[in-house]
């Protein structure tokens, strides 16, 4: 990116302009205003001192014009004027002349400065981003074997390792798309909350954060940027060589907005149109994008699985849970489940159950022999299903029955507990375990594209530049921030043109206007 120095000054120069042009324009009106005022007392004034040199107007206006020139006419000459108003006119009218070049040439060379200002912020930013993502390198977990991206790193290790005060982390995640500031204390129990700020990383190909398509008949999906279900919900795609789809953006002021539950009362409080337009664009693509893996797996003659990984706080009873109730209001579900004399519907199919108890009980056994800690107990893990005491059955605004789960496809929650997915030093040896569970009774038989497995095993096999070099041969992953902010933008107008006559929950929106008239009107 280093350009000449002849180069850069033109470049400036013309950033300078640009950022400049309306003051221009508004300084160049203003003359004209003046000069017209001046024009009209200076025609009055010298019409009674010399009415056959001033004999209308525009000869006035004229002489004001023309005397803007450097070397005006014999006309300007003659016409100069011999009364006390007409030559205060005059003496004001010389004063607009210098203003006329003057006040431009000072707003370029104040919009050339800020210019270069600028950019030497952007490449503070810049230097300062690449800096914060070395140090989400892959790095080998002792513990399992595996390679895996860090799931955060605390502001105190970040100041250590890159020498950035705290101001200046700050800046460079707000200016990286795919960096962002957490706050750790949403992953304990309240009673033990602490606000704990960190960044965390995640790769970015959409304007709602992740999409890896890698032809599989499962989907891992993460539907919130809290920290912690992406990463892990990453690695189980990974290791079983699955779909990941994942949630990582969000307007500012709806940083806890989850797809995992989409209805119009998610955004009842957003009384900001353009926003709320945003929003429910991003969460409309998101499903569209996870119904297209479903429609690929239709068209292979195959069953769709979809797995949504979420974290809990409940780890009193289990650390992980599997579910795939539905209210009984769900009607659309045929298959039914009757727990503890309570009838629920099943995102499940009736056909697949035997495969999703196969999938619970080889998850069970194989998470018994890990362990975690709890409240500085070391202990194994649990892991149960369908406890509707704990986790309240869906309704028909849940991701699960939207995508179609117990009609077409399957869809199941597991929710891990904070202490794996955040705190767990161990946590890959239960990803693996879960998405082997899923492997041998899902797709046991598949046979993988070659390069598709490979660069899936990248990913927790080798160590390397965080995720993007697991992607650096697709053009639709960007690791240089500024490139993949212009690249947000593009698919954030994409999908607005796509989604804005729909609202979240997909249907059309009477009062929808297009974009370009709600703009005039602001």
């Amino acid at each position: 990116m280093q350009k000449t120095t002849l180069t850069s000054g033109f470049r400036f120069f013309f950033k300078g302009l640009n950022s400049s042009k309306d003051e221009i324009w508004v300084s160049i009106q203003l003359i004209v205003i003046l000069t017209i005022f001046f024009s009209v007392i200076l025609y009055v004034a010298e019409h009674i001192a010399q009415p056959e040199v001033y004999a209308n107007f525009w000869e006035s206006l004229l002489w004001s014009f023309t005397s803007y020139l450097e070397d005006p006419p014999e006309h300007v000459l003659v016409h100069n004027p011999i009364s006390m108003v007409g030559k205060i006119a005059w003496a004001f009218i010389s004063i607009l002349k210098i203003a006329l070049f003057a006040v431009p040439a000072g707003l370029v060379a104040s919009g050339f400065s800020d210019a270069v200002a600028k950019e030497e912020e952007e490449k503070k930013l810049y230097d300062a981003s690449v800096a914060i993502r070395k140090t989400f390198n892959r790095m080998l977990q002792s513990t399992s074997s595996y390679k895996f991206v860090p799931r955060y790193r605390s502001l105190n290790y970040l100041q250590v390792k890159t020498g950035l005060n705290i101001n200046d982390i700050v800046d460079a995640v707000n200016y990286s798309p795919d960096l962002r500031l957490v706050n750790l204390s949403s992953t304990v129990p309240a009673n033990k909350q602490n606000d704990t700020l960190a960044v965390a990383h995640m790769p970015i190909n959409t304007e709602y954060g992740c999409f890896i398509n890698r032809d599989s008949n499962v989907t891992i999906i993460s539907t919130s940027d809290i920290v912690g279900p992406s990463n892990f919900a990453f690695s189980m795609a990974a290791m079983g060589c699955f779909n990941f789809v994942s949630k990582e953006l969000s307007p500012s002021q709806l940083d806890a907005l989850n797809f995992y539950l989409l209805s119009g009362d998610t955004l009842e409080n957003v009384e900001d149109y353009e926003l709320k337009e945003n929003v429910e664009s991003q969460a409309l693509h998101f499903i569209d994008d996870l119904v297209s893996l479903k429609k690929q797996s239709i068209a292979r003659g195959k069953k769709h699985w979809f797995f949504v990984v979420l974290g809990t706080l409940k780890t009193q009873d289990s650390h992980v849970h599997f579910s795939r109730l539905a209210t009984a209001k769900a009607k659309n579900l045929s298959h039914r489940i009757e727990i503890g004399g309570v009838a629920y519907a099943s995102t499940v199919l009736k056909e697949d159950e035997d495969a999703f108890q196969s999938i619970v009980n080889e998850a069970v056994a194989s998470l018994a022999e890990c362990s975690v800690v709890i409240n500085d107990v070391k202990q194994n893990v649990v892991a149960l299903q369908d406890n509707a005491n704990l986790y309240k059955a869906v309704q028909s605004k849940n991701l699960m029955v939207r995508l179609g789960g117990g009609v077409d496809c399957n869809a199941v929650t597991i929710r891990i507990g904070y202490e794996i997915l955040v705190y767990d030093n161990a946590h890959l040896l239960k990803a693996k375990a879960l998405a082997d569970a899923i492997h041998n009774h899902i797709e046991k038989d598949r046979v993988v594209d070659e390069a598709i497995e490979m660069a899936a095993k990248v990913c927790y096999e080798k160590k390397g530049p965080s995720f993007a070099d697991v992607y650096g041969a697709d053009p639709v992953f960007e690791s240089d921030p500024l490139k993949l902010k212009k690249q947000i933008d593009l698919w954030s107008k994409q999908a607005l043109d796509k989604y804005e006559h729909l609202d979240i929950s997909g249907n059309p929106q009477p009062n929808s206007k297009p974009r370009k008239k709600r703009w005039i009107k602001k």
